[in-house]
């Protein structure tokens, strides 16, 4: 007979060096892992569970490992405490106990740098070792010192299979640890890789906006070079240049604003109004790329937005169909509203190469581009932009034809339409 409270006790408390282990971050200070291991050996000596005409002692399970997790200094702790405890406890020779480890403590201290390196299936072969012999020898050794030669036979060799199953058991926590280790590690990279992910992404982002006004920029500044521009013409376009570079200024601050979002600078927006100035911007690029800018506007209604952020969006989708045009073509900007619907329509399109179906459902996407030295991104802003405007984005577009970008957003009642 022998007391199921106890036993079940035994269990519970050498499974909380894993429950604990757990919930840290850092599992490595030898110190944490004495105190985690300190109190399943503690308990497992004060409540010793008797079975089957032996001790269970659980004992040997936290000193293990303990030892072979925490290293050198945790092992010395753990061993100093089992044996002050132990003296607490009374009724043994202290002496002759503290010799009949001295074997195990020899045996643990070889393996502890090896079970570190070993892989999973040798980590478990040295638990199981280690276990099986502090349990036999010290046991052994101590009542041969005390003069009982019949022990052996007497007592341990009926014992073997408890034995057994208490090396079993340090086996299946062990195991368990190191999945919750693995865990942590992977969890820990995970962290780091997103961390890069977004940083990457942020980089790549910033410098295709900042592209953008910058290669306006430097169209206007070779049309400035000509020397039968008018002072109407280079006033204008110095006036242009200006307010690109002050784009790219603002492009680049918002990106800065990310880890503190602020409040944006939402306002009426006069549609012919900032489609007559995107089309202004791209036209430099434009004629760099031989490529026609006709403008069609039937609307002149008003949206509700971020003006910079919603020029920025058309800039980025006439700069991408410019650039479906390497032999030249045609790029249209076109607006309808719906006074039934109040809803509007920027129609923006071109007689470039052209999409397939797969590559239109995959517009948007981070990192995906149509082209070699595309990030992607740019069109994801463009999505962002327009959906933050409560619109729609639709694509129409055929191999070898041209694109079609659909821009459907709600008129603002600020200005009525007409």
């Amino acid at each position: 007979m022998y007391d199921h409270s106890d036993l079940i006790l035994n269990a519970i408390i050498i499974l909380l060096p894993l429950i604990f282990y757990r919930t840290r971050k850092k599992n490595e200070n030898p110190l944490y892992l004495f105190v985690l291991f300190l109190i399943p050996l503690i308990i497992t000596m004060t409540f010793p569970v008797k079975m089957f005409n032996t001790t269970l002692d659980l004992r040997s399970i936290p000193l293990v490992l303990g030892s072979l997790y925490g290293g050198l200094y945790t092992f010395l702790l753990l061993f100093g405490s089992l044996l002050a405890y132990r003296q607490i406890l009374g009724g043994i020779d202290m002496l002759h106990y503290a010799i009949a480890f001295l074997p195990s403590i020899a045996l643990i201290l070889c393996f502890i740098r090896p079970f570190r390196k070993a892989d999973s299936k040798k980590r478990m072969l040295i638990v199981f070792g280690l276990c099986f012999f502090v349990r036999s020898t010290v046991i052994n050794l101590y009542f041969l010192l005390e003069g009982n030669r019949s022990y052996f036979g007497a007592n341990y060799l009926p014992s073997l299979p408890v034995v057994c199953v208490q090396c079993l058991l340090a086996v299946m926590l062990a195991i368990m640890i190191d999945t919750v280790r693995n865990q942590i590690r992977m969890q820990e990279e995970i962290v780091k890789a997103e961390k890069m992910k977004v940083v990457s992404e942020i980089a790549a982002s910033v410098a295709h906006e900042v592209r953008n006004p910058l290669t306006s920029v430097r169209g206007f500044i070779q049309l400035l070079a000509d020397p039968a521009l008018s002072d109407l013409k280079r006033q204008q376009y110095s006036s242009i240049t200006l307010e690109e570079l002050d784009r790219a200024e603002a492009i680049i601050s918002d990106y800065l604003s990310l880890a503190k979002p602020q409040n944006e600078n939402l306002e009426c927006i006069p549609l012919e109004e900032a489609l007559a100035k995107a089309a202004r911007i791209l036209s430099s690029y434009a004629n760099l790329q031989n490529v026609e800018i006709e403008t069609e506007f039937h609307s002149n209604a008003t949206i509700y937005g971020n003006k910079a952020k919603f020029r920025q969006a058309i800039i980025n989708i006439g700069k991408n169909a410019i650039e479906a045009m390497p032999d030249g073509g045609k790029l249209v900007l076109k607006s309808t509203g719906d006074e039934r619907t109040r809803k509007v329509t920027v129609a923006i399109s071109d007689t470039g190469v052209g999409m397939s179906p797969e590559q239109v459902n995959r517009l948007g996407s981070p990192y995906y581009s149509t082209k070699d030295k595309g990030t992607g991104l740019g069109t994801m802003v463009i999505y962002s932009i327009i959906r933050g405007m409560n619109g729609q984005i639709e694509v129409q577009s055929k191999e070898g034809e041209g694109t079609t970008y659909i821009l459907t957003l709600p008129i603002d009642s600020c200005t009525p339409s007409k």
